[in-house]
C-alpha cells in the first residue's frame, strides 16, 4: 500500500473505517441472510490443454514422491513447476 499516493491510501482508509462500524452494527441473522441472497461468482478462465512428455522414469517417481509429501497430483505439481519457470523466463530480461 505504500506505494499508493497518500490521497488514495488515504480514501482506502476511511472506507475500511466505514465498512467496520457498518459491519459492527449487523446482526449474525442479517449478515446470514446477505450470503444466502448472494450470487455465487464464478471466474471463466480458458480450459486447460493436455500435453504430452517423455520423462525419466527416475524423474517420475521422484515427482510422484514430492507430490505425495505435498498431498498433492503429481500432474498438478509438474504444471505448478512449469508455471513457474515460464512466469519467471518472461520476467528475466532476454540476453542480446
Amino acid at each position: 500500500m505504500s506505494r499508493l499516493p497518500k490521497e488514495m491510501r488515504n480514501k482506502i482508509q476511511e472506507e475500511a473505517k466505514e465498512w467496520d462500524t457498518t459491519i459492527a452494527g449487523e446482526s449474525v441473522k442479517d449478515v446470514q441472510k446477505l450470503l444466502d441472497d448472494a450470487e455465487v461468482f464464478k471466474a471463466q478462465r480458458p480450459p486447460r490443454q493436455p500435453v504430452s512428455l517423455r520423462l525419466d522414469p527416475f524423474d517420475i517417481s521422484m515427482i510422484k514422491r514430492l507430490a505425495r509429501k505435498k498431498g498433492i497430483p503429481h500432474t498438478q505439481l509438474m504444471a505448478l513447476w512449469l508455471h513457474e519457470k515460464v512466469d519467471q523466463e518472461r520476467k528475466s530480461p532476454v540476453p542480446d
